[in-house]
């Protein structure tokens, strides 16, 4: 077996692989993501020194770029199960650390020691909404309003200027998508809505290296009416 990223192939049976992968959550719960990352551990040889070098500089350089697939293959070269397809993560793959972890004996005589290790996220997207909150405030009693008037030389007086008034609300929230905006609740009360006053903002998504994630969008909705209000955030 040998180990490819990109067009870089390894000799086979040169490299072992240790791979290790863990479930991400989002705030809600639910499963967002899969982290994997490749510990790529083996030993290059060469005939001289100078060759040695010569093949250390084209792995240094093959692993030099992000976003290259990555993969373990049979002989033949038909794929093993161990693969990581740039395209399909979030961002691409990452080489996060190499390393020539032995400098005794003969090392960089005719071979030389390395470790190398690569990581990317995989995106699930079975539960897209990240981030949900919804807030449901209400103002107002339907009771009197009342005014307050400051004399010329005695204390304040207070005066009844309505004797009944209206009831009113407001409905505001935040939701953050994986890969997509996510679809804003309607309002709870679409008949006492002041429709004029509606607000949605639309957030800049995340970018990671090539790809976009966590699209945040806000709301906001006011309501007025002659009768109580009754109702409560959604819950999705």
């Amino acid at each position: 077996m040998y180990v490819q990223y990109g067009t870089y192939a390894h000799a086979r049976n040169e490299a072992a692989v240790q791979i290790g992968k863990q479930a991400l959550f989002s705030p809600r719960g639910y499963r967002r993501g899969l982290r994997e990352t490749w510990r790529i551990v083996g030993v290059l040889q060469a005939a001289d020194p100078g060759s040695l070098t010569e093949a250390l500089a084209s792995l240094r350089t093959a692993y030099a770029t992000n976003g290259l697939d990555l993969g373990l293959y049979h002989d033949d070269g038909t794929p093993t199960d161990h693969r990581i397809i740039s395209a399909n993560t979030l961002g691409g793959t990452r080489v996060l650390h190499s390393a020539f972890p032995e400098g005794t004996g003969a090392e960089y005589s005719t071979f030389r020691s390395y470790s190398i290790t690569v990581e990317a996220e995989t995106p699930d997207t079975t539960h897209d909404v990240l981030e949900f909150s919804e807030v449901v405030s209400f103002v107002g009693t339907g009771g009197p309003r009342l005014v307050f008037l400051e004399t010329l030389a005695g204390p304040p007086q207070t005066q009844i200027a309505r004797q009944f008034t209206t009831y009113r609300a407001r409905q505001e929230g935040r939701a953050v998508g994986l890969t997509s905006y996510p679809t804003v609740p309607p309002p709870v009360w679409p008949a006492a809505e002041l429709v004029d006053q509606r607000r949605v903002s639309l957030h800049t998504p995340r970018r990671t290296a090539t790809s976009l994630s966590e699209y945040a969008v806000e709301w906001a909705y006011q309501f007025e009416s002659t009768t109580p209000l009754t109702g409560t955030p959604t819950a999705p």
